[in-house]
């Protein structure tokens, strides 16, 4: 198995924030912001924090690869580096990017390292709170330093809340997501994964919802969801596989909630 650094790589990852991040945030100029596709941005702290963080986690970890967000939506190629033997890491370099080009939030990076298609280790950073996720794979999860555990959600299927994004649901899925939300409490959609994940593995959330299941949104996620005790499966409860083409995912604190909350 491949040792991590934790302290390192919590390291790295903050700096990437402070140097390419925050010094952007609410200072965008318009020629450092471009739109990808309809509603989707990509700013130059997304491209400026992922090549910092590509160049300093493969030193870090020599002969690993990297799938960047921003490499692949320039060459969708790289992401057959998931398919290698080496060590892959993953990376989001700005969580939230619509939010943070707004002058909003939350966003968060994110950051996570596989090997043979097993999550090994994450990160989700909160650059404007100085606030880390992170998790190893059975060795638990651990907020700032301290460790997380989430346990059986003792309330009413009434005040059950989380995420739920329905923004790349299908038009024939929405009604039956639209009416489980009712039966629920709050339901928000942040446009910020890495805040999803963090509320849920902190129990703020008492679920999580999402359609689409980019590799870069949710591996990290689901591994700290999962380390603090927490479930993820996909929608008709198989197991979730990052690299897996598969839509539809659903994480929630207990066994009981995954059920309740599926449609």
């Amino acid at each position: 198995m491949t040792a991590i650094d934790h302290d390192e790589i919590c390291a790295l990852i903050r700096e990437a924030a402070a140097e390419d991040i925050l010094p952007l945030w609410r200072n965008l100029e318009d020629h450092q912001i471009e739109e990808k596709r309809r509603n989707d941005v990509v700013t130059d702290a997304d491209r400026h924090c992922e090549q910092r963080l590509s160049r300093a986690l493969t030193t870090l970890l020599p002969r690993s690869l990297v799938v960047g967000e921003e490499a692949v939506h320039a060459d969708p190629g790289v992401m057959a580096a998931l398919e290698s033997e080496r060590p892959v890491w993953v990376i989001d370099p700005l969580d939230g990017t619509n939010n943070f080009a707004s002058g909003s939030g939350p966003f968060a990076v994110m950051v996570c390292l596989l090997k043979r298609g097993e999550t090994l280790g994450a990160w989700i950073y909160d650059p404007r709170a100085d606030s880390m996720l992170m998790a190893e794979r059975g060795a638990g999860a651990l907020l700032d330093g301290e460790p997380l555990r989430l346990s059986a959600f003792p309330e009413s299927t009434q005040a059950i809340s989380g995420a739920l994004s329905t923004r790349y649901l299908p038009d024939e899925l929405t009604p039956d997501a639209q009416a489980g939300a009712r039966k629920l409490g709050e339901t928000r959609a942040s446009g910020c994964a890495g805040y999803d994940y963090r509320a849920l593995a902190t129990g703020r959330y008492q679920f999580a919802f999402y359609y689409r299941t980019l590799i870069w949104d949710h591996a990290p996620g689901v591994l700290i969801v999962t380390e603090a005790g927490g479930t993820a499966a996909r929608l008709d409860g198989q197991p979730y596989r990052p690299a897996a083409a598969t839509r539809g995912l659903l994480c929630a604190c207990d066994p009981q909630t995954w059920r309740t909350t599926i449609w």
